[in-house]
């Protein structure tokens, strides 16, 4: 070893194994990478108490084992009353107190990424935002709407691990990116005891890119907090439960399956992209026009379709999913479109919450509903095959993160048996939705965000020269 090497080495040594500096950092990355996953957990611990009290609203159950239920007609139109106004809470919180927290959060964790300015990034990884993450989720989970909470859970994940930066000094490329990408796929793996696609999802989607001086920290980030995931769930839980299956050998007609499926997938699903991208800036505007009659159309608009479904769309969708995939549970063909329709309407208002969910409730309905056209097709294949494969090719349309989304799917249902087939399906969706959404929805929502940003700065630096000019004018 030559001598500025050796020097290199010991200066490496001194820095991040013999100094306290160097302890403290590897002590405040274990505790928020740990947050990170007790987020999570509490996410999951909130929706499944939000759900069983949306349940209790539709008159399903009682109301946490009281006895008590709700009577008809009121079991109808209280859940609607109930959707209209929590929108109006959680949009009138959001612009009141916590600037900076709209939407899934994923678009904003790439913002930063994006911008070199270092104000920009502390504002929106900030202790603030963190906690109106939180507290803005929670409300919408117990409120019915259409929302997952991946997304918050990305945007916390990266918020935490920012935040340490503002205590002990972190090497310059690690707060610049390693440490956002970090938090943000430690939460993907933490929502979903997916480690593998929290991993490969903060390269895919949120840096779009492989960064090889960043990977170490962000393997350590996802291993912690699913490590906590697993020591709280248990080594084999998995998200939507384990899928069997009884044949592996398919023919040449069934894996011609995964083109059709990716094409319906990938075309319906950047549609949908493009609609929510659209719709997001009409509703922004309709937002900054009028703070109360927007958010109010928007939640009566969600309890409309709640009611056109039977109660189906409200929540995340993932009790119907699971129904569905596990137990073959027959929704009513209406099921995938007004769950689509009510998910739009969620993240057109810009209100905290992901789209994993939603996405994936809409591609089991609709896999369910074109199941007999791919058995005429594809003769032989298992449901739980085609109502899989129609899941990523739908979400993979959305998200344009085709391998992201094979690998949650495989990890969420442990059926490795279908990595070829929901590889095959998630890249034929991809290229199709490339077609309808040339930019994706995160990278879109982000370009979006912090060209906003850049306005809200300008007014700011025209007001202060205008007030400079009248001044001087006086």
């Amino acid at each position: 070893m030559k001598g500025p090497e050796r020097t290199r080495l010991a200066r490496l040594w001194k820095r991040e194994v013999l100094s306290h500096r160097g302890w403290q950092r590897h002590a405040l990355f274990l505790l928020a990478a740990i947050a990170i996953g007790v987020v999570a957990w509490y996410f999951q611990i909130a929706e499944r108490e939000g759900d069983h009290w949306f349940s209790f609203l539709k008159g399903e159950t009682d109301l946490w084992d009281s006895g008590w239920k709700v009577p008809e007609p009121l079991s109808t139109f209280l859940p609607m009353i109930w959707v209209t106004l929590s929108m109006l809470l959680i949009v009138t919180l959001r612009d009141r107190y916590f600037r900076g927290t709209e939407g899934t959060g994923i678009p904003q964790t790439i913002a930063t990424l994006k911008t070199g300015d270092a104000a920009i990034r502390d504002r929106m990884l900030s202790g603030r935002i963190l906690i109106g993450k939180i507290l803005l989720l929670t409300i919408g989970l117990f409120s019915g709407m259409t929302l997952g909470r991946e997304g918050p859970s990305v945007h916390v994940g990266a918020a935490m691990m920012h935040m340490i930066t503002k205590w002990v000094r972190f090497p310059r490329h690690l707060v610049r990116r390693g440490l956002i990408l970090g938090g943000g796929g430690a939460g993907v793996a933490a929502a979903f005891n997916a480690p593998l696609a929290g991993l490969v999802f903060s390269f895919e989607e949120i840096a779009r890119s492989f960064e090889k001086n960043n990977v170490g920290t962000v393997i350590r980030s996802v291993i912690i907090s699913s490590v906590f995931i697993v020591l709280v769930l248990g080594k084999d839980y998995l998200f939507y439960g384990r899928i069997e299956s009884t044949d592996g050998n398919w023919t040449i007609g069934q894996w011609a399956s995964i083109f059709l499926i990716g094409a319906v997938g990938g075309f319906l699903g950047g549609m949908f992209a493009q609609c929510t991208i659209k719709g997001s800036a009409v509703a922004s505007h309709y937002m900054k026009r009028n703070r109360w009659l927007t958010p109010l159309a928007l939640g009566a608009g969600l309890g409309v379709v709640g009611y056109l479904s039977d109660g189906a769309s409200y929540g995340s969708g993932y009790q119907q999913t699971q129904q569905i995939l596990l137990e073959g549970v027959e929704y009513p063909w209406y099921f995938a479109p007004l769950t689509a329709v009510a998910s739009f309407l969620t993240l057109s208002s810009g209100i905290p919450g992901g789209l994993f969910d939603p996405s994936l409730t809409v591609g089991a309905g609709l896999g369910q509903l074109m199941l007999p056209v791919v058995n005429t097709v594809s003769p032989g294949l298992e449901p739980e095959a085609v109502i899989m494969m129609f899941m990523v090719a739908y979400f993979a349309g959305v998200v344009q993160s085709p391998i992201t989304c094979a690998i949650i799917m495989v990890e969420m249902t442990a059926a490795r048996h279908m990595t070829l087939p929901l590889l095959g399906v998630a890249v034929i969706s991809y290229e199709c939705s490339r077609l309808i959404c040339r930019t994706s929805l995160y990278e879109s929502l982000a370009n979006t965000f912090l060209a906003g940003l850049g306005a809200q700065a300008e007014g700011k630096s025209c007001l202060g020269d205008a007030a400079s000019s009248n001044v001087t004018q006086k």
